[in-house]
């Protein structure tokens, strides 16, 4: 299911993207490139992919490599 991440969005290296740093459910923070629009930059959230497995929420970044994280449900809002 797709839905908006919260994060930081942040002017990226190249003017088709930006740099997104999103927290994990222990705390750490990820920081990956993304397209420009996969992000609503005022907003400051990210669209991502969904999955719950075992009572936890996993979301698929769209960054090249595709990073899964594991995120706080309170940090998801609908798309």
């Amino acid at each position: 299911m797709s839905t908006w991440l919260k994060c930081t969005v942040a002017n990226g290296m190249f003017s088709d993207e930006y740099t997104v740093i999103v927290r994990t459910r222990n705390g750490e923070t990820v920081s990956v490139f993304v397209p420009k629009d996969s992000t609503q930059q005022a907003e400051g959230r990210v669209k991502v992919r969904v999955t719950e497995c075992q009572g936890h929420s996993f979301a698929l970044l769209p960054d090249e490599h595709q990073s899964v994280i594991d995120v706080d449900a309170s940090d998801l809002q609908p798309a």
